[in-house]
């Protein structure tokens, strides 16, 4: 019932003790339990980094997800926060530190752009997707970051995936590479053409 959900939200919300009737929550097994107690935990002034960080450590990837939107909605420094996870073994985790970082202007951003870039299998759209989302508005930077860490980044599946998705000045010139590719397979040759639109 969202409506008993929205009323008990605004009394603990107002009340001095909300932190401390969160905790049972918080420490619940059930996962839905625990993040609905996070959205509020995290809102806690002054409490907001200690609850954000707890969940971008929690052993549940929904959980960090969850941490990381949170930090994106209450306008926290992303950068650190992205640089602790940019390596997590779960993929959704990763995209999600892809969409926080669009319109990052830190310039430690394309670096760890890059670092995301480097984990895509070549397989997860969804996880193309959400680079190119991340990129968006830097990808001169994010790309030039990327091929200075993987040079051979046109001859695998994973970095013509990213190299097809980019949209920076070097992209076109990058496609032509790989479509003089001999190696290259001529059913994949027409999604590279039309790339250049």
């Amino acid at each position: 019932n969202q409506a008993t959900r929205f009323l008990a939200w605004q009394q603990l919300r107002a009340s001095p003790t909300a932190e401390k009737d969160l905790q049972p929550l918080w420490s619940s097994s059930q996962p839905r339990i625990r993040a609905r107690a996070l959205q509020l935990l995290a809102r806690i002034p002054g409490r907001e980094a200690h609850y954000v960080g707890a969940a971008l450590k929690d052993a549940d990837p929904n959980l960090r997800i969850t941490g990381l939107r949170i930090a994106r909605e209450r306008g926290m420094d992303l950068v650190p926060l992205i640089r602790g996870v940019v390596r997590d073994q779960n993929p959704q985790v990763r995209r999600e530190c892809a969409v926080a970082l669009r319109h990052a202007r830190s310039p430690e951003a394309p670096a760890l752009w890059a670092e995301l870039a480097r984990q895509h299998d070549g397989s997860d759209r969804w996880y193309l997707e959400a680079l190119g989302i991340g990129a968006d508005g830097r990808w001169d930077a994010c790309l030039e970051a990327y091929l200075a860490a993987n040079p051979d980044a046109a001859s695998t599946a994973a970095g013509r995936d990213i190299i097809w998705r980019s949209r920076s000045r070097k992209t076109p010139g990058l496609l032509a590479g790989i479509l003089k590719d001999r190696s290259l397979a001529e059913a994949e040759k027409a999604r590279y053409f039309r790339a250049f639109d």
